[in-house]
């Protein structure tokens, strides 16, 4: 009996879609987490660039929102380094300024999509939705989702 409970705990916590979102703005990370939350998902909300390399070192997310700007580190750094520690995590940049060049290209290899600020937070609920339902249960899943760069892409 108490291996059936230890499975049937396990199989839920599976189910369980985790969110990351990383920012200094703590207006943003309360109203993004607020509608991010559900019934389904757990969100954690960071404020640097350090506490989110130390989230994603000990605990395994779905998803991840992550700001350009942070005051500790740059954000396409995190990033590089997220997707080595965790390459089955989803990352959405975000930004309300024009990357440069460098964090593009960056941003272009690395990241699943990018959004700028300010944003609806009813897109951001369903393209969190959409991405959650493609990652499902394989940690390797594909995500075919336009990458968005709404500061003049380079062409």
């Amino acid at each position: 009996m108490g291996n059936f409970f230890m499975v049937e705990q396990q199989i839920e916590n599976e189910q369980i879609k985790r969110i990351l979102i990383v920012d200094d703005e703590s207006l943003l990370c309360q109203g993004l987490g607020k509608a991010l939350r559900s019934s389904g998902t757990q969100v954690k909300t960071v404020g640097n660039g350090n506490l989110a390399l130390q989230e994603i070192s000990s605990s395994n997310y779905h998803l991840c929102f992550l700001d350009l700007f942070l005051p500790d580190l740059n954000g396409t750094d995190v990033l590089v380094r997220m997707k080595e520690i965790s390459p089955q995590t989803k990352v959405v940049m975000m930004t309300a300024g024009v990357p440069t060049d460098n964090a593009q290209d960056t941003i272009e290899k690395n990241a699943d999509m990018f959004l700028t600020k300010p944003f609806e937070l009813l897109q951001v609920k369903l393209l969190s939705q959409s991405i959650l339902a493609e990652v499902g249960f394989s940690k390797g899943a594909a995500l075919n989702l336009p990458r968005i760069f709404a500061h003049g892409s380079r062409d």
